[in-house]
């Protein structure tokens, strides 16, 4: 039996869905899981750019247009995967895991509103 260490649900994102920017840095990229504890992203890096420790969240499509700015974390990890998205050791995109850090409230209500109304597609 496999034990979850998880705080927080994890949340697939339909692609294409939410835009990731990291602050201070070229690094972007799409969101492809998220919780109320933080975020896993793919990237396609940049020579010498990584990701720094404020993100922002950009939700794409005509549902209705969100933004996130300035969300304090740290990288949990950061993986070369395939197109798959198994870890490998050639060249080719990136997954970084960033877990948030404390939260002003209305940054916290605002991360709330898009876990129930909007990213939401299936439990992992």
């Amino acid at each position: 039996m496999n034990n979850e260490r998880r705080e927080f649900i994890r949340y697939q994102i339909k692609p294409h869905t939410i835009f990731l920017y990291s602050n201070y840095s070229p690094v972007n990229g799409w969101v492809k899981d998220i919780s109320n504890g933080g975020i896993a992203f793919e990237y396609i890096p940049i020579d010498g750019c990584e990701p720094k420790p404020e993100i922002r969240l950009i939700l794409t499509g005509d549902t209705f247009p969100f933004y996130l700015p300035d969300i304090p974390c740290k990288t949990i990890y950061d993986i070369k995967v395939n197109k798959n998205g198994r870890p490998f050791k050639g060249t080719g995109t990136q997954r970084c895991g960033v877990q948030y850090e404390k939260l002003d409230p209305e940054i916290q209500e605002k991360l709330s509103d898009l876990l129930r109304n909007e990213a939401i597609r299936s439990g992992i």
